[in-house]
């Protein structure tokens, strides 16, 4: 008896059922559920523009239904992660590289899901893998990888070795960027709102199937509840410390935040604009780290239009003080002289600061964090500890931005 060819359409529902309620995978049935999901004859293999899915009918049809399920969920972290607006600069620059970079980690993260290809296996074709999988950018960016790519192809160009990308290193998919592209602005943001849904409710069932975090490999806590830039929570903090005629006091915390665990201050009236840089001078903060953080305090006062900025250079204690006004601190990172090199006591700043009769309306203390003595000092002022390329320490008064150059 002949056996009855399965229907496509029927098996890829079957396939995609089944990775959406298996624990592994039940964090992406959300994002899953978004948009269309068409089975054509007009593209080679598989694409989405973010929103939609489209996969070669002919293309599914010489995969298994673990390979069948690889080429799914590839797409729908395409979607999740909101790779073709995320990275649409990178595609002008080289779609090629910009393809090959975001398939390499999708696909690198995908193999610590499932390393020995239980639920799903990269397609393959003469007994070659049709993806790209490159275990030795483990751990590394987007961002990073085409970076790198970028660089291995014009050293190549340049030796006369021509390009060492060559179209099958783009893996089994396309990206469809003139889909993603089409959309408008308002229909973007709704999409974005749509996805980080789409995800709290993948996560919401994961967890109560008792499955394992399988979004924490792509970041997808952060997609829901992103990381702040530093500079923005900087901003944020400046703006709200110097008004015109408010000044913001952390002695009465402002209660909208307090839900959140975040404090933060509450305008009090009162017209003082004077401002604390407080950059450490100690051996281990020289170099770029620090030029470009003060370089978006320099921004940032402009802006803000502040009368007076004093910048005090400290380590074991204030080595130099420096005082700007709103017409000099424009050429100060330029003309400011460093002086330290020793130890790291930021407790010398608030003893400084009573000692001269200096009274600011906030204190931007710039410092990589290594404490000597845990000693952060006794503060009479609202404080905000920009730590520099060092992600292990949070200050224990004040608030704290990671400061990631």
């Amino acid at each position: 008896m002949k056996l009855q060819k399965q229907d496509p359409a029927r098996r890829f529902r079957k396939v995609k059922l089944a990775l959406m309620r298996h624990h592994k995978f039940m964090f992406l049935s959300g994002v899953m559920m978004l948009g269309t999901t068409e089975l054509v004859d007009d593209i080679p293999t598989a694409c989405t523009n973010g929103k939609d899915e489209k996969y070669s009918l002919a293309f599914i049809e010489e995969l298994d239904d673990y390979e069948l399920g690889y080429v799914i969920v590839h797409e729908n972290v395409h979607k999740a992660c909101r790779h073709l607006v995320i990275y649409e600069a990178l595609c002008k620059i080289n779609p090629m590289l910009a393809n090959i970079a975001m398939d390499t980690w999708i696909n690198n993260g995908l193999n610590k899901i499932d390393p020995k290809g239980d639920i799903i296996r990269m397609p393959m074709k003469d007994g070659e893998p049709l993806g790209v999988y490159k275990p030795e950018y483990d751990g590394w960016s987007v961002i990073e990888i085409f970076r790198h790519l970028q660089k291995r192809d014009e050293e190549q160009s340049a030796g006369g070795q021509g390009s060492s990308t060559t179209l099958g290193d783009g893996g089994f998919d396309e990206h469809d960027w003139n889909g993603a592209q089409e959309m408008g602005a308002e229909e973007s943001s709704d999409l974005e709102q749509d996805i980080k849904t789409a995800i709290s409710q993948g996560k919401a069932l994961a967890k109560q199937a008792g499955a394992g975090a399988g979004g924490s490999v792509f970041g997808f806590d952060e997609i829901i509840t992103p990381r702040i830039r530093w500079d923005t929570l900087l901003a944020n903090f400046m703006r709200q410390s110097f008004t015109n005629r408010d000044e913001s006091s952390f002695r009465k915390p402002n209660r909208r935040f307090l839900y959140q665990d975040i404090i933060m201050p509450t305008l009090i009236s009162q017209g003082i604009n004077e401002l604390v840089v407080a950059p450490d001078a100690s051996g281990s903060m020289y170099g770029e780290p620090t030029k470009v953080a003060l370089g978006a305090v320099k921004k940032l006062a402009e802006q803000l239009n502040i009368n007076k900025v004093h910048v005090l250079y400290w380590d074991g204690e204030v080595g130099a003080h420096e005082e700007y006004d709103n017409t000099t601190f424009k050429d100060f990172v330029i003309t400011t002289k460093v002086i330290g090199g020793g130890g790291t006591t930021p407790a010398c700043i608030p003893k400084y600061l009573k000692e001269n009769n200096i009274d600011p309306q906030a204190v931007v203390v710039l410092t990589d964090g290594y404490i000597y003595g845990a000693d952060w000092g006794q503060w009479e002022h609202p404080v905000i500890w920009c730590i520099v390329d060092n992600n292990d320490v949070t200050a224990p008064v004040g608030v704290t931005v990671k400061v990631e150059v």
